[in-house]
């Protein structure tokens, strides 16, 4: 594959590496950290091994916590306002939250919602699989194109996709909230923690963002390949 297409497969995870990029994460380096020589995974994400990697990325990238919301922001951009609010208006009070939530955003992440919240770690995982030696690059990469195919059918550009991410960590950052009070504050707050708000500098103002000059309409040919020998019992499309 063409060094510009393996470059827009990894632009996939660029908001995690506009997070840690002061720890040396790369846009570009397959290996997410191209100074490292590791990144523990057991304790955050109870990864460690190639077994355990596929388990979380076949799972999580459809599975994971966009499920949530993801007929509430499909919904939303189906029906009127009017027949919006007398849907949410029939919800229990802890579903409603979420729902004025998913009103707040859904312009800016399209149907999609966020989605891109997930994809984005599943692209993070699959280089640090790289760093760690469980998988190998061509490996890597054919995961890449599975999660590519499902960011261009959720999203039209790189905004949408970021926004995405950054609603869906809102969103990850509130859940431990159980009383409705408390998470409507928690999810109209963090969003603009000064974490995220140096990921949206670094990935839209920044020239080495990969989005300040990756378009999004790639050919979508061109984010194929043939499925690795070696994964060939991977049973996941």
């Amino acid at each position: 594959m063409d060094q510009q297409y393996q470059h827009w497969l990894f632009a996939l995870s660029a908001p995690m590496v506009a997070l840690n990029i002061e720890h040396g994460a790369s846009y570009i380096a397959p290996n997410f950290y191209p100074n490292d020589s590791s990144l523990d995974l057991k304790e955050s994400w109870g990864i460690d091994s190639r077994e355990t990697l596929f388990d979380t990325i076949t799972h999580m990238i459809d599975h994971g916590h966009a499920e949530e919301l993801s007929y509430p922001y499909y919904l939303w951009h189906q029906l009127t306002p009017n027949r919006w609010r007398e849907y949410a208006s029939q919800q229990e009070a802890s579903r409603q939250v979420l729902l004025m939530f998913v009103a707040d955003t859904a312009l800016m992440c399209s149907s999609g919602g966020i989605r891109a919240w997930d994809l984005c770690r599943m692209s993070f995982l699959c280089r640090i699989g790289v760093l760690n030696q469980w998988i190998t690059e061509q490996e890597s990469l054919w995961f890449h194109c599975r999660i590519a195919q499902r960011a261009r059918h959720y999203y039209a550009n790189w905004q949408e996709y970021a926004s995405g991410f950054l609603i869906g960590r809102t969103f990850w950052l509130s859940i431990s909230e159980e009383q409705p009070e408390l998470q409507h504050y928690a999810l109209h707050s963090k969003g603009a923690l000064d974490s995220n708000m140096t990921m949206v500098r670094y990935l839209f103002t920044e020239p080495n963002s990969p989005y300040q000059h990756l378009i999004w309409d790639m050919d979508p040919a061109e984010l194929e390949m043939e499925k690795p020998q070696s994964l060939q019992k991977v049973d996941w499309s």
